[in-house]
């Protein structure tokens, strides 16, 4: 999950803002409703063909869970890469990577929670008297407050996507029809988590002349 998220944050946010730019649409809930249900149809389409492999009568039960965790990378990297893409609708320019890995993992991980729960992340990540007045927050918080909420990450999201790996493992078709419904319906409850959370950012901006304090240890 991690690495697909790191893949992400590093390498797709200039694909998230040509994407952005591309889609039909004259205002930004047209643009992020065209935009979701594309992602919908595409995680659908992989959730019932995961939930297929459980039909074929020589593929066993350990086989179709190894499709469906193998999927579940999949969809983690897709569901980056919509976030980035609502971001950029909602015109944030230029994030650092941290940034992005920050948006990323407050709206998989706290879905319609995310600015509180990012906001409790920062606030156990900062040092007395790191807030400033203009709410410009150092990147060596963030870098903090992005390995608060990772280790979140596999207890939050990692359960509700391990469960519906399970349900597309139920043999008879049943799988492939769970298996679509549930991703559709995460793609469209992110999307929605995550315009809700750009349309309220709880920081006006990344102090990026803050130390970087990429080693520093958590208590």
């Amino acid at each position: 999950m991690l690495d697909a998220i790191d893949e992400v944050s590093a390498n797709r946010w200039e694909a998230a803002k040509r994407r952005a730019d591309e889609l039909p649409g004259q205002i930004r809930p047209e643009k992020i409703e065209r935009l979701t249900a594309s992602f919908a149809r595409e995680l659908g389409a992989a959730g019932a063909a995961v939930g297929a492999v459980a039909v074929a009568p020589a593929v066993g039960t350990g086989a179709t869970l190894l499709t469906a965790f193998a999927e579940f990378g999949y969809f983690t990297a897709r569901a980056g890469d919509l976030i980035l893409t609502i971001a950029a609708l909602h015109g944030r320019t230029d994030p650092t990577i941290e940034e992005r890995r920050a948006w990323a993992l407050a709206v998989l991980i706290y879905g319609s929670s995310a600015k509180d729960g990012f906001s409790r992340a920062v606030r156990e990540a900062a040092d007395a008297g790191t807030a400033t007045a203009d709410r410009r927050l150092p990147i060596a918080t963030l870098q903090l407050a992005n390995r608060v909420m990772s280790r979140s990450l596999v207890k939050r999201y990692g359960t509700r996507r391990g469960l519906i790996a399970l349900g597309t493992a139920v043999p008879i078709g049943l799988g492939a029809v769970f298996g679509a419904g549930a991703n559709a319906g995460s793609i469209r409850k992110l999307a929605r988590d995550a315009d809700a959370f750009f349309a309220r950012l709880p920081y006006s901006a990344i102090d990026v002349d803050s130390t970087d304090i990429t080693h520093r240890r958590l208590g």
